[in-house]
């Protein structure tokens, strides 16, 4: 009877463990999906200067009027989009605190906290006008609100990684090749919220009609560092698949390639619209797949007890 009773009970724990994997897994899931469309969202609003059409935060016009035209709808989908991922993320953290222990509750909570200082966050570039980037406190503010997405969608994948049972196989993405990556993303973002899109005109590998421009120009001076960075970001990846040799970094490399013909692509077709969303969608991507992936020693995921 008591041995019946024990197998009994050691089946229905295993049910729950099963059970708290899968919820937590779906709804974890579901926060980085609605943060990559935020951050989507979010360049096509920047991109067809949206980001103003809407005067008023949260709501559009102060009330639950209904936007009246295209910049205003994309404006306001892009904080509806906002608010669910804001919602998954909050559950994310309530699941992820209650049934482990670790790692993912510090990942989740820094995710949580990041998404509320990006809502506020927004709600200054609304009530000062930062989206029209008159002044360089604007662009600051607007190349911070990224990087803030940035930690929301970096916290959310490393939280994923952690509660995973069978962890990325093989030798995973070295941390020298990760920062380089995170460099030219770090500065590509100050040079589309700066301006500096287009310092060197609408070509390449020339800048401003040379190799090595007049950096007396601050905007030059960015967009060229910020093509060096990257070079050497595909020289770096270069280097790690000629080491590694393994399938994890011959996709990697294939990524960081479409990410560089995207680029190019972009300046030499004068910003072509879909071009720039194709871009955006690309690099968030590259940087969902290159932190989960990255290099790194963690322990095993550790389900909490009912005592604990």
């Amino acid at each position: 009877m008591a041995r019946n009773t024990l197998k009994y009970n050691f089946k229905a724990m295993r049910h729950t463990l099963r059970y708290n994997f899968r919820t937590v897994r779906l709804v974890l899931g579901l926060a980085i999906l609605f943060t990559y469309l935020v951050m989507i969202w979010g360049g096509i609003v920047r991109s067809t200067d949206s980001g103003l059409a809407c005067p008023s935060w949260p709501l559009c016009y102060g009330d639950f009027s209904l936007p009246k035209d295209t910049s205003a709808k994309l404006e306001m989908g892009h904080r509806t989009v906002s608010s669910l991922a804001g919602l998954f993320v909050f559950l994310t953290f309530i699941y992820v605190w209650k049934h482990f222990k670790g790692l993912p509750r510090f990942t989740s909570a820094l995710a949580l906290l990041f998404t509320v200082s990006a809502a506020l966050t927004g709600m200054k570039m609304i009530k000062s006008e930062a989206p029209s980037l008159k002044y360089v406190s604007h662009m600051l503010l607007e190349s911070f609100h990224i990087y803030e997405s940035m930690l929301i969608l970096g916290s959310l994948v490393l939280t994923y990684r952690f509660i995973q049972k069978d962890k990325p196989t093989g030798d995973g993405i070295p941390l020298w090749a990760y920062a380089f990556a995170l460099t030219t993303m770090i500065t590509g973002v100050l040079v589309r919220y700066t301006g500096s899109g287009e310092a060197c005109g609408h070509e390449w590998p020339t800048c401003a009609g040379a190799l090595i421009p007049d950096l007396s120009n601050w905007q030059v001076a960015l967009q060229f560092i910020h093509r060096n960075i990257s070079y050497l970001t595909w020289l770096a990846f270069l280097l790690y698949l000629v080491v590694s040799r393994s399938r994890l970094a011959l996709y990697t490399f294939a990524l960081i390639n479409l990410q560089f013909v995207l680029a190019i692509s972009i300046v030499l077709s004068g910003f072509f619209l879909p071009l720039v969303f194709l871009d955006v969608a690309s690099s968030f991507f590259l940087f969902i797949w290159l932190t989960y992936h990255l290099k790194l020693g963690e322990p095993q995921p550790s389900l909490r007890t009912a005592w604990q």
